[in-house]
């Protein structure tokens, strides 16, 4: 039996814009979602205590374009 290989299939129009923001130039400190290339980001707490005040917990950045979409996507 052999082996045959199956040829990639060709982006959707979504992913090509996907694939060409990614490339774009950007500062090398800009953060960037790897799965939807966005920038736009959330900054949440993780944790926190409540006592009369919040206290404590951790902060994690989410991307906004996920978020919207319904995913929880952590950056850095």
């Amino acid at each position: 039996m052999k082996l045959k290989l199956v040829p990639p299939e060709a982006p959707g129009p979504k992913e090509q814009v996907r694939q060409r923001l990614r490339k774009t130039a950007k500062p090398a400190t800009m953060l960037q979602c790897p799965r939807c290339a966005g920038r736009e980001l959330i900054e949440t707490k993780v944790g926190v205590l409540f006592d009369g005040k919040p206290k404590g917990g951790t902060k994690q950045l989410l991307c906004a374009m996920c978020l919207v979409k319904g995913e929880r996507v952590v950056i850095v």
